[in-house]
């Protein structure tokens, strides 16, 4: 199996005979002045074009949130007719953008494509979208992709569920957000900070990726965490956590 990481969220997967590509982003990110919407701001850094990489079997959506479905790059780049698993609350959405092959998932459904696995598992939006993680394994390993979800009490289930998981894609920037509209605002991250990622991936028994960092930072409306790769490797070598960083388009084989 080989892992790429793309820009932000957006993880390539290769088995011997499938390309899944889960959250993808590969333009600049539009609707941010829309009504509630989060006003994450302009990339830091280039971000990694969808027509650089090959036609994916598969697309597996976490949420439908634009920095992690840029559906106007997955159109023009891949077509209407690429296969799209998200949410299935967002299955409707996501066909009026014109998408003709839309499947839903809860968690713990179970979808199968040639020498390739996905399940759908538990995630928490920051906001309370609809969200799911995604687990894809071939006939040697388990990755686990988790979005930009928050803490939560799942991580022992999921383990011990759909264990041992190899690697652990997970949100490390705990971002503190202000979204224009909402009746109050919350200081609590949006998303895993470094140690609850490191936290989450010891529970899972896993190996580390960290993504969705360093690529946006927009206060006061997007405020990431500070310093997040000495903190994550600090806790990482307090809990005893092996952490991978992959920088864009860097890829690793399992």
């Amino acid at each position: 199996m080989e892992i790429k990481k793309l820009s932000w969220a957006s993880i390539l997967i290769k088995t011997n005979e499938t390309t899944v590509l889960v959250d993808p982003l590969g333009g600049p990110i539009k609707g941010q002045d829309k009504p509630l919407a989060a006003k994450i701001g302009d990339p830091l850094e280039p971000l990694a074009s969808l027509e650089t990489i090959e036609q994916p079997d598969v697309i597996l959506v976490t949420h439908v949130h634009p920095d992690h479905f840029d559906h106007q790059s997955v159109l023009q780049h891949f077509g209407e007719n690429v296969k799209i698993f998200v949410p299935m609350d967002s299955v409707g959405y996501v066909q009026k953008l014109g998408f003709r092959h839309v499947a839903g998932a809860h968690p713990n459904d179970e979808f199968g494509y040639k020498d390739v696995k996905m399940i759908a598992s538990y995630s928490v939006d920051g906001f309370g979208s609809p969200q799911v993680s995604w687990i894809i394994k071939d006939e040697e390993h388990t990755v686990l992709h988790c979005g930009d979800t928050q803490w939560h009490g799942y991580w022992w289930r999921m383990e011990n569920q759909y264990g041992p998981i190899f690697a652990a894609c997970l949100p490390v920037n705990g971002p503190i957000l202000q979204v224009v509209g909402l009746k109050e605002q919350s200081q609590l991250p949006a998303c895993l900070t470094p140690e609850e990622a490191v936290e989450a991936t010891k529970i899972l028994g896993a190996k580390l990726i960290p993504i969705h960092y360093s690529t946006f930072n927009n206060p006061p409306y997007y405020s990431e965490a500070e310093n997040i790769e000495e903190r994550l490797m600090k806790q990482a070598n307090l809990r005893g956590v092996e952490v991978t960083f992959l920088k864009t388009n860097e890829q690793i084989i399992i």
